[in-house]
């Protein structure tokens, strides 16, 4: 069960966070763990993304990403081949997402802070503004970077080698988009001490706190020195919310429905995704619930119910069985519910998630979301429905979950010595 901490003399936290709907809501939770612990949190994050945590009178610093904001999401479409000059945007568009967060962490830690939390998009930047303005820092993580190569970092058989190596390349990768934001950062605080665009020498022996269950890991999973999983951080639901009449009435209009999410990303077109839905349901003749995401899904039929915004905490576990995208929030409230799932992952950390939770026997198959039919979905959730054994894993996952407690072991790891300063008690 949750552990409800109440800490007097709380320490002043700047918690930095962007990204996805899904990026961001453990961190709207986490957040609300820390504020009823005593903790003084205030939150840098995007005018998209403020209301969540304003919701819970959390107060925000607010990183002007709009314009950066609508361009990623104008190329955040289905493409199976990306333009030179397609590309050249992306990554012109990150840098400038870097530059507006380096600017904006800079301008809120000048206004008093003791601690800066920061998601692993904004770690870089907080490590060395931390470093050149002598705060603690730590990541509050729900991927790592090794993650975004499952082909290395989670094969079959997992390998300690290959984790390091796709953790060693991603890093690499992404360093040209955050070397300008580095560099202004350097000469806003006179110093060059640092090569700009070195990422794993600026997060080399950084502490790092991974908001996911250590359960889902191998036994030997190659952390590196300095980080640790703690258990989730479950998003909160906003005060006053309440279930759309409608949804109510569905559930309980007949047996339990499958869910169809696919969170923030866009696995193909809205309307092709759409008519693979409605193909499943009448093969298999069950009902479901169809969230409709950023990507705007919006099927009709009578066995089917398309939703907007809905706590998974709640939904999950009115449902028999899940499909989504395997992102990691999605992934842990679907085990934390029990509900056995058929992972259809995109990109980024989610094709490494789906391959752990079959491995785990979690689930039977997981399904690329690029080249997703009817047919195999069909296959895929009829035995997810059928074989009892997923249903029985994900009830054992379920309690394991359950028994952790995320955000109070953050809170724990906070207040230890080395994160006191002086004016955290004062």
């Amino acid at each position: 069960m949750p552990v409800d901490l109440f800490i007097l003399g709380g320490m002043r936290m700047l918690l930095v966070t962007w990204g996805s709907t899904g990026d961001v809501a453990p961190y709207v939770g986490l957040g609300v763990r820390l504020r009823a612990a005593g903790q003084e949190v205030v939150v840098a994050t995007s005018e998209r993304h403020a209301p969540r945590f304003r919701l819970h009178d959390i107060p925000v610093h607010v990183l002007p990403l709009a314009r950066q904001e609508e361009s990623a999401l104008a190329a955040d479409r289905f493409d199976r081949w990306q333009s030179p000059s397609r590309i050249r945007r992306r990554v012109s568009n990150a840098q400038d997402i870097a530059q507006v967060i380096a600017r904006g962490v800079l301008d809120a830690v000048g206004q008093g802070t003791d601690v800066i939390l920061a998601h692993p998009l904004a770690h870089p930047l907080c490590a060395v503004i931390a470093e050149r303005t002598g705060l603690p820092c730590v990541g509050i993580y729900t991927a790592a970077p090794g993650m975004l190569l499952p082909r290395l970092s989670a094969p079959p058989v997992m390998s300690r080698h290959g984790y390091r190596l796709a953790e060693t390349l991603a890093r690499a990768a992404m360093s040209p988009l955050y070397a300008p934001a580095l560099s202004w950062i350097n000469q806003e605080l006179g110093t060059r001490r640092r090569k700009a665009g070195a990422l794993g020498d600026v997060l080399r022996g950084q502490r790092v706190l991974h908001g996911y269950s250590g359960a889902l890991l191998p036994k030997d999973f190659p952390l590196s020195d300095g980080h640790a999983c703690v258990g989730y951080w479950w998003p909160a639901r906003d005060p006053g919310w309440r279930p759309d009449e409608r949804l109510v009435d569905f559930l309980a209009a007949g047996p339990a429905p499958v869910y169809f999410g696919f969170g923030s990303v866009s696995p193909g077109d809205a309307e092709r995704l759409g008519t693979t839905i409605k193909e499943v349901v009448r093969r298999l003749g069950v009902r479901a619930v169809v969230q409709a995401g950023w990507q705007g899904l919006d099927v009709s039929a009578d066995d089917v119910l398309t939703i907007g915004e809905c706590p998974h905490d709640w939904l999950f576990p009115r449902m028999t069985a899940l499909v989504h995208h395997a992102g990691p929030g999605t992934v842990g409230a679907g085990l934390k519910a029990g509900v056995p799932t058929v992972p259809v992952p995109l990109s980024l950390d989610q094709p490494f998630w789906a391959r752990r939770m079959t491995a785990l026997g979690l689930a039977p198959t997981f399904l690329a979301a690029r080249r997703l039919t009817a047919r195999e979905l069909a296959d895929a959730l009829h035995t997810t429905l059928h074989d009892r054994q997923y249903r029985d894993r994900c009830a054992e996952l379920s309690k394991i979950i359950g028994s952790e407690d995320g955000a109070a072991t953050v809170l724990s790891s906070l207040l230890s010595p080395e994160y006191q300063t002086p004016s955290c008690n004062s």
